[in-house]
Order: structure tokens, then sequence, then C-alpha cells
């Protein structure tokens, strides 16, 4: 999973074994590591809920959204599932995404685990 910060949005990128795990329940979690021995997490679960949520505590980061809707997503073609919360007098805009294969860059980036892209369409 790939995590990205821009301007009050925050991207979560899987793969297709992670899109897996998530449509059949499953948490999926990540962590950096800095030299000060402090350590960022960074999870996306599934909730039993219908309400998407996210929220930063105790050095983590915790997405969720319906279960219902990742497995329906994991089905489909659509390459990711948006929502926006309110956030300190805000919105925190969120994109969880099909993590698409490169098409350019060095190799050791390239990620097997990607999903194909779609002929003609760029990202």
């Amino acid at each position: 999973m790939k995590l990205r910060f821009r301007a009050n949005t925050l991207r979560l990128r899987v793969n297709q074994r992670e899109v897996e795990d998530l449509a059949a329940g499953a948490s999926i979690e990540e962590r950096v590591s800095f030299p000060d021995d402090a350590t960022i997490r960074y999870v996306l679960e599934p909730s039993a809920g219908s309400t998407p949520a996210a929220s930063f505590r105790e050095g983590t980061i915790r997405v969720s959204a319906p279960g219902d809707q990742m497995r329906d997503w994991a089905r489909s073609d659509a390459v990711g599932i948006y929502f926006e919360l309110p956030a300190n007098g805000t919105c925190l805009k969120v994109a969880i995404e099909k993590d698409l294969e490169c098409v350019d860059g060095p190799p050791e980036e390239r990620d097997p685990e990607a999903f194909p892209r779609a002929t003609g369409r760029n990202c």
C-alpha cells in the first residue's frame, strides 16, 4: 500500500493482492520508521458500518470504508473509492485507489501486483 498527501488530500493506493484482502474483510497495514525511533503506521480497513472514516491518533493514520463498498469495488473496473470528511473547519478528501502499473520509472519501483493499465488510459 502506498500513501500520499497533498493539499488536504489523503490517497492510498493498493495492489491486486491488497484489494483481494480488503474484499475478504482483512485490514492492510504499513509502517514507516524514522532514525529517531519514531514510527508512523497507516491502516486501511473495511468497516461493518455504512460510513467511511479517517483518523490520526498516536502515530497511526487509520482509514476505513464500508466493507460492502470495498467488496463491490474489488469486483468492478472502478479505479477508486472517494469520499470527503469534515476536518477542523475544512474538508479532508480521501482516495482509496487501485495501484496501476507504472508506465515509466525505475524497474525497482514497479510492483508486480499492480493492476494492469487499460490501453489508452492515463492517470
